[in-house]
């Protein structure tokens, strides 16, 4: 007598599907346990840290992997002051990260994480500079990286201070940021005001959510096209075709994997089926053979 249980087989597509999908939470999981954050990735919802027709970066390669654009998903990984590297301090020492100097963090404007009810869209930009306050009062400030005292302004062509742009009434230390594309050519502490109005100060590393350690790209373009299709079409149009080759390969890869194998072991089991027919036939002539000289 055979138990429901034993009789109980699961169609093969719903096998493939579970084993699809638990591989997916397995991949999440180790990427949270790495990160320390969850969820582990975000996805790039601006062309911000793009590097396109910038005359300070050469031109990305065609599949833009190793630079930040619009609709990739970025690894953030926990991160402490000491581990993360100013541009100014990794142009000292030689150390980039996606095409410039420096690491890329992961932060929210002044710490405002929620507004009304609403959760806040952190901003990744590149840590250009820290800074300490030493008189907030009387405007003097310190940049350890370049060893210099600042009274007054800031004012400093390499973190894109230049040309008469400054920085000043900086309320608290901490790092200065920008983002790497033609958009940015000042810090977001000149340009950039957080969700209530306010001017952004200095990234305190309380608002640091992590910095960037890897990505994936192209794929967050697919959200995009549901969410923001104004910000998927104005991703670079190389990333978008990358995607769709992409899910192309991702779709009909294990198929035609699958095809193959098959065929393969088809024709395994022709070629065996041959040599026992061929092999039967041999003994049998031998055989025959033995009998006639008998």
């Amino acid at each position: 007598m055979t138990s429901e249980s034993e009789g109980l087989e699961l169609p093969e597509t719903v096998k493939d599907v579970g084993i699809a999908i638990g591989s997916v939470v397995v991949v999440f999981l180790l990427t949270f346990v790495y990160s320390g954050n969850w969820p582990p990735m975000v996805v790039i919802e601006s062309g911000s840290m793009e590097h396109d027709d910038n005359p300070l970066y050469s031109e990305p390669r065609y599949s833009h992997i190793g630079t930040i654009d619009t609709g990739d998903l970025v690894i953030v990984k926990e991160a402490e002051k000491e581990d993360i590297v100013t541009y100014l301090e990794g142009k000292k020492i030689d150390y980039k990260k996606y095409g410039d100097y420096g690491d890329v963090i992961v932060y929210y404007k002044n710490g405002i994480e929620t507004y009304e009810g609403q959760p806040v869209t952190p901003v990744i930009h590149r840590a250009m500079a820290w800074v300490e306050v030493v008189d907030k009062d009387n405007g003097t400030y310190y940049i350890p990286e370049i060893d210099t005292y600042f009274y007054g302004k800031i004012e400093l062509a390499e973190i894109g201070l230049g040309g008469g742009a400054s920085i000043k009434n900086l309320q608290n230390s901490g790092y200065i940021t920008k983002g790497d594309s033609t958009g940015n050519p000042h810090p977001d502490q000149l340009t950039h005001y957080d969700i209530t109005g306010a001017q952004v100060q200095p990234v305190n590393p309380s608002w640091i959510v992590g910095m960037a350690k890897g990505e994936l790209p192209w794929f967050g373009l697919i959200k995009l096209r549901v969410t923001q299709p104004d910000n998927y079409y104005g991703a670079p149009p190389e990333c978008r075709t990358m995607l769709w080759f992409s899910m192309i390969f991702v779709l009909g890869g294990p198929v035609l994997a699958g095809k193959v194998w098959d065929t393969y072991q088809d024709r395994r089991a022709a070629e065996s089926k041959s040599r026992a027919a061929e092999s039967k036939s041999n003994l049998k002539e031998a055989k025959q053979i033995r009998q006639k000289e008998e």
